[in-house]
């Protein structure tokens, strides 16, 4: 979730919140705030937050680090992507990611889909895109696996703007476990994000069940 490739990282859920009741059809909205964890040693926090105002809804991402490695670098990180429900599934409409470590990058997506296109603005220059029907940004891609686990599927193969390119992003439930966090043994859902073979890179997920599938564990 950081995108940065020379800190391997872990979030563990130690606070979460979520209204009593949602959208029969949407997954819950939820705010959590997760520590961050370098090679074991505690390194800083992130909070992730969604909310839904009648037909449109926003998620948000912030990262600050407070200690070790992260704090040496200076890392923190905003993301936000808004969007609508378009045939039952998210739509993104806009996204903007901020990061500072050492250096600041930032890329923003404004999506048009009268005319079929995303705009985006990302540090190497800009780019207009052809959009299809399901393209989601990095908010929109959470939110979608989030409400097919409450569908029971197990397996996603989604197309996902990435600054200059939309590209392919495959994710698929690697195991069903039992994790302890700060809040306690919860039973998750791990979603792997599948890449090319002999990758060393590897992304985890691990959404808890009682919680209508809130995020509590990544790795």
């Amino acid at each position: 979730m950081m995108n940065l490739r020379n800190i391997p990282a872990t979030l563990v859920a130690l606070s979460l919140w979520q209204p009593l009741t949602g959208l029969a059809d949407r997954p819950a909205d939820f705010e959590a705030r997760l520590e961050l964890y370098r090679n074991g040693k505690l390194n800083g926090e992130t909070v992730f937050k969604l909310e839904t105002v009648d037909s449109r809804w926003a998620m948000h991402s912030s990262t600050q680090g407070t200690k070790g490695v992260a704090s040496w670098i200076g890392l923190k990180e905003q993301s936000t992507g808004e969007g609508d429900w378009h045939a039952g599934l998210p739509r993104p409409l806009r996204y903007e990611r901020n990061v500072k470590a050492i250096v600041t990058r930032e890329w923003s997506a404004e999506f048009d889909w009268d005319n079929e296109v995303v705009h985006t603005v990302y540090p190497d220059g800009a780019s207009t895109l052809e959009l299809e029907p399901g393209v989601v940004d990095e908010m929109g891609l959470a939110l979608t696996i989030r409400l097919g686990l409450r569908n029971g599927e197990k397996e996603w193969r989604l197309r996902q703007v990435d600054e200059d390119e939309i590209e392919d992003a495959f994710f698929r439930v690697s195991e069903v476990r039992s994790v302890d966090t700060p809040l306690g043994c919860m039973q998750t859902h791990v979603v792997e994000k599948v890449r090319a073979e002999g990758s060393k890179r590897y992304t985890r997920t691990y959404y808890a069940s009682e919680h209508d599938f809130a995020p509590v564990l990544i790795e």
